[in-house]
């Protein structure tokens, strides 16, 4: 199965607006139409940006670094999502 991701969107009339690619292979396709929240690509693009940031990777190797010392000192413990006590 191969995998082609068409940006597109929805007009004001409610139709699908996409630039199609040529020489497509003929056949059967699936069709799926993910909505864009705006607010969460500007987060998702905040992220990206923040994990791109030399300093921000050195923070996180840190952090990383500080979290094996604890796991090979025995101080950090299993977790398990259906017995967690601050679920909701």
């Amino acid at each position: 199965m191969t995998t082609i991701e068409l940006p597109g969107r929805i007009n004001e009339q409610g139709k699908l607006e996409f630039e199609q690619p040529g020489n497509l292979p003929p056949g059967d396709v699936r069709i799926i139409i993910e909505t864009i929240d705006p607010d969460i690509e500007a987060d998702e693009a905040l992220w990206d940006e923040q994990f791109a940031n030399p300093k921000s990777q050195a923070l996180f190797d840190l952090l990383a670094k500080e979290v094996l010392e604890e796991d090979e000192a025995g101080l950090l413990e299993d977790f398990d999502p259906d017995n967690d006590p601050d679920a909701p």
